[in-house]
């Protein structure tokens, strides 16, 4: 016989509580790329709670990882010998944004002065 658990699946409250932060932090998160997106489920989005659980435990052993002094006496990597990290989607739409905004905003103080 099989058991099925039930979980309940997070909304962007539950998610601002085990943050700490605020529902539009929530947000800016999910569109920037730092909180794995949710799934829609009618006009709601929730996340699956092992999604969000493993992505935390993640997150948070990447940042102890990179805080602990190495231990074993062997050097710490320097920074040019780092792999660069990849952008997201998010990330390079929101650079090319911030270029058109810039130009923008450079053409009208032209038009301006």
């Amino acid at each position: 016989m099989t058991t099925i658990t039930a979980f309940k699946p997070l909304s962007k409250d539950d998610l601002a509580d085990v943050l700490g932060v605020s529902i539009r932090t929530i947000e800016n998160w999910v569109n920037e790329g730092i909180l794995p997106a949710p799934t829609k489920l009618g006009n709601r989005v929730y996340w699956h709670p092992n999604a969000f659980y493993a992505w935390l435990d993640r997150r948070l052993s990447a940042e102890t990882a990179n805080s602990a002094p190495a231990q074993d006496g062997a050097p710490e990597p320097s920074p040019s010998c780092a792999r660069p990290k990849k952008r997201s989607a998010s990330a390079t739409a929101k650079t090319e944004l911030e270029k058109v905004r810039s130009r923008t905003q450079a053409q009208l103080d032209a038009l301006m002065a």
